[in-house]
């Protein structure tokens, strides 16, 4: 039987509705702050697409394609591989904030370099500097969010991390829109936009001084006073003694101490438990599938499919780029809004099953013209690219940064982001590399291949994956446990609730759920 308690049955010094909580509403706003860190992300994921439609870009870099293409996109995310380790290190060692601002500085330093490119060095090299900003702030966002939000908004305040991807990106595709109409021969058409990729970054530096430090963290590094004053601001309007907060203090306290007991702390720890590995490969699917869907075609060679299937035309094809980010942006939206409504697993199925179905559309309509060169042929394809991103941001867009810290014990959770941006930047630095290269020697033929990746991994997804909708915190983060180990997690979890554990006791529930693992 589970013991599991939710948020709701203790006394809690809060208003009925966050709106109407000064504490909570401070919570959201410095949560808004830590969604600068994605909007970064979306603003470079439509970007690049922009700026290869501008006859100025393409003239002052030689007009890249195929390899040369695929190399000036791959160098925003091949530094991210190995730096993802280091930044899992510094967030851990000291702490989420630190790897905000070094985040915020890189990316602005990648803005200007970007900016005032000469060549195409230069232009690789500020991507560079904004793929490991945006790797820093993204994991530790991807940490801090749910660490600071208020129990009662914590899916919320998960779902929609990912969801200021499409603000940056729906800014990106109308500036570059904007900038089709720029005075012909001007550089500053394509020099703008890279410029004014530093906003994000900048609301970032200047926001993260007011965000507080992660309670986690803070009580992990013995400042239990100072973890305590911030959960009572802002989840109890100062009321230290507040159920709710001295819960939180419990758990945290008992999360920490049980991560003493055994070293549950480091990255072999995945591989130490049978519950461990099913979380290991969940979240590398989580991270390849949010690559290898198909989307790396359409959100980073937007332009060169477009090509394939007759339209060329630069209006055409930055308007097509702006109106699929706000399309996608109002579908990711939804989807975050339907995730304890509808559960995470069920929208990652629908989610697969509709984007397959429109890739077999897709194939079928770029064939087509390919043979017979039809515009209104080229022109239906348009629909289901609308389609297929939609399906695709209903889960993929909210899910994966809610979902891998829910099923993630609290020891594991910087590593585990950390370990779903690994697993994202090597599949889509595989993408830079392979995609532009099949585009231009098979064309459409192209697309049957994520037709059967998409096949495998409906497949996985329907064996693998569980779900967590309606679960606790404690009984969310033991999912992928065997029911024995499961149960005596939240056996122990109960008792740790009821008092405060001594460490003796703690090892021993601690021992208990290891031989049952």
């Amino acid at each position: 039987m589970s013991h599991g308690q939710h948020y709701a049955q203790f006394n809690n010094n809060t208003a009925s509705s966050w709106w109407k909580d000064g504490g909570m509403r401070k919570g959201f706003i410095h949560i808004f702050i830590l969604y600068s860190a994605v909007y970064s992300l979306g603003y470079d994921g439509s970007l690049l697409n922009g700026l290869q439609a501008l006859p100025e870009w393409v003239r002052d870099f030689d007009a890249p394609t195929g390899t040369r293409l695929g190399l000036i996109a791959a160098t925003y995310y091949l530094p991210k591989i190995p730096m993802t380790f280091v930044i899992a290190y510094l967030v851990d060692k000291y702490g989420r904030k630190l790897t905000l601002y070094l985040g915020a500085v890189f990316m602005l330093a990648g803005s200007l370099l970007g900016g005032f490119a000469q060549n195409v060095g230069q232009l690789m090299g500020s991507r560079v500097l904004l793929g490991v900003g945006t790797a820093a702030a993204q994991i530790s966002a991807c940490a801090l969010v749910p660490e600071l939000a208020h129990p009662r908004i914590r899916h919320w305040a998960g779902s929609f991390l990912n969801v200021t991807y499409f603000i940056g990106s729906i800014f990106a595709a109308w500036l570059t829109f904007a900038m089709v109409y720029y005075p012909a021969t001007s550089s500053w058409s394509w020099r703008v936009p890279n410029l004014i990729q530093g906003f994000g970054p900048v609301i970032l530096c200047l926001g993260t001084w007011f965000v507080p430090q992660s309670p986690r963290w803070l009580v992990k590094n013995g400042r239990e006073a100072e973890a305590h004053k911030i959960l009572a601001d802002y989840h109890a309007n100062g009321e230290m003694d507040d159920e709710l907060v001295q819960f939180e203090m419990r758990e945290i306290r008992a999360a920490v101490e049980m991560e003493k007991v055994g070293d549950q702390s480091s990255w072999l720890s995945f591989f130490k438990t049978p519950g461990n590995r099913r979380r290991f490969l969940v979240i590398i699917l989580l991270g390849t599938v949010t690559q290898w869907a198909g989307n790396g075609i359409i959100s980073y060679f937007l332009i060169p499919v477009l090509k394939t299937v007759g339209i060329t035309s630069s209006t055409q094809q930055t308007g097509i780029n702006g109106g699929l980010s706000i399309w996608s942006w109002w579908c990711a939206i939804l989807g975050a809004s339907l995730v304890e409504r509808a559960g995470r697993r069920t929208l990652f199925l629908v989610s697969i099953g509709g984007m397959l179905a429109c890739f077999v559309i897709m194939l079928g309509l770029s064939g087509g013209y390919a043979a017979t060169k039809h515009t209104s042929t080229g022109l239906a394809m348009v629909p289901f690219i609308f389609l297929f991103n939609a399906f695709y941001a209903i889960a993929m867009t909210p899910i994966p940064m809610l979902y891998v810290p829910e099923i993630t014990p609290l020891s594991l959770r910087a590593k585990a982001a950390s370990l779903l941006l690994l697993s994202q930047n090597c599949a889509q630095s595989f993408n830079q590399f392979a995609n532009p290269v099949a585009l231009a020697a098979i064309g459409w033929k192209y697309y049957a291949v994520y037709v059967g990746v998409l096949i495998i991994y409906f497949v996985l997804f329907w064996f693998y994956v569980r779900e967590t909708r309606g679960l606790t915190t404690e009984e969310a983060a033991v999912v992928y446990e065997s029911d024995e180990t499961r149960e005596a997690a939240l056996d122990a979890a109960y008792r740790q609730e009821r008092a405060d554990s001594p460490s003796g006791e703690l090892k021993e529930a601690k021992e208990e759920v290891e031989r049952r693992a």
